[in-house]
């Protein structure tokens, strides 16, 4: 697996817990013992699978994430053979002076306001692997199609579990990553130095520039196109997915199996595609009613769609604090 060492050739120095900061980036080296875990590292060219937010130090040092138990804050400390944590921190030319803490504020008072939300049910590890095949450019690995199209079926079934049993009820359901994203760029509406800058990150900006990429996302389109948006892609004799959802991520990077197929378009990829987007749009409360507008509608979904692998290596206006192992202690943590 070939994975960057470090983000725009920076040299990161080992610090303390006691050197973070409220508004702090953390993202979380991955974790070779879960293939979850393993299979975002391949996808995204990196080490890193999880991003939170610093909150406070001191006695109760705490972060905010999306966990598996929804958007919480849960306490932290600081051991010898904890989990690497690199550390970011948003700047800009010139820095923020001596009120830098001051301007970061309004970000931890964002993270916090969505944890009071109560959300219980944050988007999984097995969405996350979904977005990132539909969204992001993994032309790098080796993958099987048929594989790909039983992870899209899972993704999609668990979104329309989230919707049917309103789980979320309306509020802002997210990946880690975009939980991150998210309360900087709400913070930026009152100060546009708060907003995270991703590089190739603005999909609108890179299709007036000409730029080509290579998702699924863009081969569905193609598709869609060949056939002037008039087509649903309902595969016949479709059949629901029997394998466990380990079972079919273990299948889906078989670095032992030769007989690989990446971008092959078809009725049934595009119907899996297809689905899982208007399964994903509705958990977003959007309703789209054509293919034009569900592509149009995906597309701006794509460009809030970040990663941790974005938030180590693709941000601009971030600079590296250095990397701290941290525990993330599971019970949630109400200050």
């Amino acid at each position: 697996m070939n994975t960057q060492n470090a983000p725009q050739n920076e040299e990161e120095k080992e610090i303390e817990l006691k050197d973070l900061k409220p508004g702090d980036i953390l993202i979380f080296d991955g974790e070779t013992d879960d293939l979850i875990s393993r299979l975002i590292m391949a996808f995204t060219n990196s080490r890193v699978t999880h991003g939170a937010i610093f909150m406070q130090n001191g006695e109760n040092a705490a972060l905010a994430d999306a966990g598996q138990d929804g958007i919480n804050m849960h306490l932290v400390t600081s051991t010898p053979n904890a989990r690497g944590v690199h550390v970011r921190r948003i700047t800009k030319k010139g820095g923020f002076g001596n009120d830098s803490d001051k301007i970061v504020a309004p970000v931890t008072d964002i993270a916090y306001d969505y944890v009071k939300q109560g959300l219980v049910y944050p988007y999984s590890n097995l969405v996350l692997l979904a977005m990132i095949l539909i969204y992001k450019d993994v032309s790098h690995v080796s993958l099987k199609q048929a594989a790909i199209i039983k992870l899209l079926k899972l993704a999609a079934a668990e979104l329309k579990t989230l919707i049917d049993e309103k789980y979320h009820d309306g509020k802002h359901t997210m990946v880690c990553s975009s939980y991150v994203y998210q309360c900087y760029l709400d913070a930026s509406k009152n100060n546009p130095d708060l907003k995270i800058d991703i590089k190739n990150g603005d999909v609108d900006a890179n299709l007036r520039a000409g730029k080509r990429t290579a998702t699924l996302l863009d081969l569905y389109a193609e598709h869609a196109a060949e056939y002037n948006f008039n087509k649903t892609f309902t595969a016949e004799n479709d059949e629901p997915v029997t394998e466990s959802a380990q079972e079919v991520l273990e299948d889906l990077v078989d670095e032992k199996n030769e007989d690989h197929v990446y971008l092959l378009k078809s009725n049934f990829l595009s119907n899996a595609i297809e689905d899982f987007l208007k399964s994903l749009l509705k958990a977003s409360g959007i309703v789209v009613d054509s293919i034009k507008d569900l592509i149009e509608n995906a597309k701006k979904q794509q460009a809030m769609f970040v990663t941790p692998h974005d938030l180590y290596c693709h941000t601009t206006n971030t600079v590296s604090v250095g990397k701290v192992p941290l525990d993330r202690h599971s019970e949630k943590y109400n200050p």
